[in-house]
């Protein structure tokens, strides 16, 4: 796949959907921060479920922020109850997973990929779950031109 020379955005969510971190730079960068972000944040089960986003496709100058709090939190509130019992204490099983996925003008979801190796397959069900539970996100911001929005969503517990 072609990467775009475009800034990457950084949305991530801890349990709870609380706003864990922003931050614009290259997508290697940008998940590293976004990886630094969720770390900082405790839970009061002393697990935690995070939730972070890249930007793959050209933005266009355009401010995705408020549009990916509204997506994550969507995502979050279908991944939590999805969560497999191995994460949830006592176990506290670790792991991680990411998927690609491609949303419409209109909010709808085009297509979806795993991407890498699927550590825990309930980890990887629950991940997609959660995405596909919503059935539809909203409709990109009006000020966004392009054909589409591509995103990677990174899912990782208790790590």
């Amino acid at each position: 796949m072609k990467r775009l020379n475009a800034f990457c955005c950084v949305v991530a969510l801890s349990c709870g959907g609380a706003l864990a971190g922003f931050g614009q730079d290259t997508a290697q960068t940008a998940a590293h921060e976004g990886t630094q972000a969720t770390d900082e944040q405790a839970t009061d089960d002393s697990h935690a479920f995070h939730l972070g986003v890249d930007i793959l496709s050209d933005t266009e100058g355009v401010q995705f922020q408020p549009y990916l709090r509204e997506v994550l939190g969507q995502i979050d509130a279908q991944w939590l109850a999805l969560m497999p019992e191995e994460a949830k204490p006592p176990r506290n099983q670790k792991g991680a997973t990411s998927i690609r996925l491609t949303i419409n003008p209109d909010g709808r979801i085009t297509a979806m990929h795993l991407e890498g190796t699927v550590q825990d397959a309930a980890l990887h069900r629950a991940a997609w779950g959660a995405i596909t539970g919503v059935e539809k996100f909203p409709a990109l911001p009006k000020e966004f031109h392009g054909p589409d929005l591509e995103l990677r969503i990174h899912f990782r517990v208790n790590e």
